[in-house]
């Protein structure tokens, strides 16, 4: 499994000549804003929260700091105008762009889940979820990103305190 795909150009390497059998990758499509084709099976993953899933993009940009455990010693800056400009742009891109992906993706039979109502099942329940009864148990609490940093919650309302 590899988390977080963010160039089209990897995700295209990733299907043409996946590392392994039974290989899984999350490609972020709304930062590459660009269909990947060619996969065995897509998992279409959204939000039904979008205000946390706009906060935490915004903070994620705004302090470049995307995964990973928060630094209790630092301050983290939040800007409101800022933030209702992100808001606006990130809301326009997701009508304009990935509802209508997200549309095609479903319409293929692509299986469509909510983060929130995965984010506390185990591993085989996720994979049951999406059609995959040969699935596996990993600890979903021991995934890292490139192998450098360990995920972690980052951005939601208990980080409030960190931030100036």
């Amino acid at each position: 499994m590899q988390y977080e795909v963010t160039d089209h150009a990897d995700g295209e390497k990733l299907i043409k000549n996946p590392p392994t059998e039974n290989f899984l990758f999350k490609y972020q499509y709304l930062y590459a804003n660009r269909p990947l084709f060619g996969a065995d099976k897509y998992i279409v993953l959204d939000r039904k929260d979008l205000d946390a899933w706009v906060y935490s993009s915004y903070m994620s940009f705004q302090n470049n700091h995307p995964h990973g455990v928060l630094d209790k010693d630092k301050k983290y800056i939040f800007a409101d105008d800022v933030f209702q400009v992100h808001k606006k742009q990130m809301m326009q891109l997701r009508k304009q762009s990935w509802e209508p992906e997200k549309t095609r993706l479903i319409s293929q039979g692509a299986v469509s889940l909510d983060y929130e109502d995965i984010k506390d099942l185990t591993s085989r329940e996720i994979l049951r979820l999406c059609g995959i009864d040969k699935g596996w148990d990993f600890d979903t609490d021991d995934l890292w990103f490139y192998d450098k940093v360990k995920l972690e919650p980052v951005w939601s309302k208990k980080h409030q305190q960190l931030i100036l």
